[in-house]
Formats: structure tokens, C-alpha cells, sequence
């Protein structure tokens, strides 16, 4: 076959490209490959896991360790029909603890992610729906200021590409974090960190995560007891290094918030639930800035939910996080402030 000029000429450009960037690209392919920092490429049985003789790990994305631990116990035989939705503010609440108030039958999985939207929400609990799986009992776990959320860009937020499918959701999903750990900025945190074996933060955004996670790989539960007990032993300490914000004197009212999209979102989730005879419980919990749920957000959740099963607490218990100890920093409320909500909301 007769190649023409023109061909002749797009090929000539493209080897000669391959040639001066592959010398550069193969590297950082290779070192990709084996360093895996964000643990996208590899399956782990602890996402978590600090390398030895070192305090510090990169931080990965929330929501693919879901999907990707719910999906191995799956493959181990494990078969869930209760689960917890919610953002970063739901890790808290103890999923064995919450198994406990349901039926005997009940085997509860954490599926949470950092920064869930009520649209990143709405497509988890359709992924659920569409592996055919059984969504017996439910717990949502919602904050007037994350509800007014939509979804975030960080690689922390990324949606897992299991959850859109395709081959150009895997394809973007990988080249995003190819490019975070080869660029220069990573770097710059991650190399001091390697040599010193301490964590470091010297480029633009801090790459390692501060808390030391202990993980429950069997319904993916996150727990803090290192910090449990600093905080019981020195809190003051404690918050000292990790300052909190002051809690106003007075409630606020959030701007209504569930309308458009979100408002839609929040139907998606109720019809799997109707279609599942799910039994569930939504909570509104409060926060350190003591903003409350808008009474139309309310409306259009009880609306759309049976209303009894939602429970706003962002008026009522917004006093409670005045007191430090109830708090890990500023928007994340402890164990023990989880459990008060979690049984509060049971007995009624």
C-alpha cells in the first residue's frame, strides 16, 4: 500500500514525539507502577496502613476503599443488607453499634466516602440497586452545610470509576492520579517524607493524612482510639495542636439548599429505598458553627421521606458541640456524640 506524503508526515510526528518523551515518561510509568502512593492500582487489605518505622501515609480516596472492600468481602462470600450513607461526618457513627438496634438478621457495611453530595450519595445507593443487592436497613447521615455541597474535584472526592462504569471513567480516574504523583508539587512533600521517614508538607497541598486510623476491613469502619486517648488523658493538648474554631452564640438558619438537583437526588435515593422496603433513618446532626437545617430543606425531605424517619438534631443538640471533647476538629463530631444520636433516634 502506497503511503502518501501527508501520512508520512503524521507518522514522522508521532515517532518523533514517542522519542523525546519516552525517555521521560517510562520512568515515571515504572515509578508509578511499583510506588502505587495512592493505592488506586493494587487491591490492600488496609488502605490505611502506615509503612513501618514511619508516622505517616498518603491520603486515598474514601470512596474507592468502599467500593473496593464492600466488593472483596463480597468475593469472600460476605453478603450485606444494611448500610451507612453519608459524608466523612458519618465515619464515626459505629456500624457494628448500629447493627445492633436493627433485626438479628442485619449485617451492616460502612458506605461512605469524603465530601459525599446528595448526587454522590444518590448514585452509591443506585450502584447498590443495580449489583442486585438487598438494602434491607439504611442509615443516612446528613449536615446542613455538607447538604448544600455538590461534587468536589479533589482526588480525596473523586467518584470511584465503578460507580459511573466505562472505559473513559477508568481512564480519567487513573491519568488524574498518574499526574498527582509525578508532578513536582508531590514532590516536593514526598521524597523529604521517604529520606526522614516524617511527614512533611512543603508543596501547595499536603498529601499525607494526619489521623492514625485504625480499620475494620469487615464492614469498613474507621476508628481513632490514639486520639480517643489523648484526648482523655490531655485534652487540652490535644486541641491546643488542633485548634478549634469558637462556637457562635447563636444559631443560624442554612440557606435552603435542597432544591434542583440535590432535591432530585434525594427522590433517586427514596425510590430505591421504597423498591427495597428499606427499612431506614435519616439524621441531620448538627455542627461546631451551630448552622440548622432550613425549614424548607426539612419540608422537602420529610416530603419525600416518610417523615417520621427524618430527625433533624442541628437545632437541638447544636449547644452540645460547645464543649470541645464531643469533637475531633472542627467538623467531625466523636464516637460518643454519634452513639447519643444514633440511640436517640432508635427510641423514637
Amino acid at each position: 500500500m502506497k503511503i502518501d506524503n501527508t501520512t508520512k508526515s503524521v507518522l514522522g510526528f508521532i515517532v518523533k514525539a514517542l522519542a523525546m518523551t519516552l525517555p521521560v515518561l517510562l520512568p515515571a510509568i515504572a515509578y508509578y507502577l511499583a510506588a502505587d502512593p495512592f493505592k488506586v492500582l493494587y487491591h490492600y487489605d488496609n488502605y490505611y496502613e502506615r509503612p513501618e518505622g514511619r508516622n505517616f501515609a498518603v491520603g486515598v480516596n474514601k470512596g474507592m476503599v468502599t467500593i473496593r472492600d464492600y466488593n472483596a468481602r463480597k468475593s469472600e462470600g460476605a453478603r450485606f443488607n444494611a448500610f451507612i450513607f453519608g459524608a466523612s461526618i458519618s465515619c464515626y457513627y459505629d456500624a457494628r453499634k448500629w447493627g445492633a438496634l436493627l433485626g438479628s438478621d442485619a449485617n451492616p457495611f460502612h458506605f461512605d466516602s469524603s465530601g459525599e453530595s446528595l448526587e454522590m450519595m444518590a448514585e452509591k445507593v443506585e450502584y447498590l440497586d443495580r449489583q442486585g443487592d438487598t438494602i434491607k436497613y439504611a442509615l443516612v447521615i446528613l449536615d446542613p452545610i455538607g447538604m448544600g455541597t455538590d461534587s468536589k474535584t479533589g482526588l480525596a472526592y473523586k467518584h470511584p470509576p465503578e460507580i459511573s462504569g466505562g472505559a473513559g471513567a477508568w481512564l480519567e480516574w487513573h491519568y488524574s492520579f498518574f499526574r498527582a504523583s509525578t508532578n513536582a508539587d508531590f514532590f516536593k512533600s514526598w521524597i523529604p517524607a521517604i529520606v526522614t521517614g516524617e511527614s512533611c508538607f512543603y508543596g501547595r497541598s499536603p498529601i499525607f493524612v494526619e489521623q492514625p486510623i485504625v480499620y475494620d476491613r469487615s464492614c469498613n469502619q474507621e476508628t481513632l482510639p490514639e486520639w480517643d486517648r489523648m484526648i482523655a488523658t490531655d485534652s487540652k493538648g490535644f486541641y491546643t495542636a488542633r485548634k478549634l474554631v469558637a462556637s457562635p452564640d447563636t444559631l443560624s438558619v442554612s440557606a435552603a439548599v435542597v432544591v434542583g438537583e440535590r432535591a432530585e437526588a434525594v427522590r433517586r435515593i427514596a425510590e430505591v429505598f421504597r423498591r427495597h422496603h428499606t427499612d431506614y433513618q435519616i439524621i441531620i446532626g448538627p455542627n461546631r458553627r451551630k448552622v440548622c437545617l432550613n425549614p424548607s430543606d426539612y419540608a422537602t425531605l420529610a416530603a419525600t421521606f416518610a417523615a417520621a424517619r427524618v430527625h433533624d438534631y442541628s437545632a437541638s443538640h447544636a449547644t452540645a458541640l460547645e464543649c470541645d471533647t464531643m469533637l475531633y476538629d472542627n467538623t467531625h463530631y466523636r464516637p460518643a456524640f454519634a452513639s447519643r444520636l444514633l440511640h436517640r433516634t432508635y427510641r423514637k
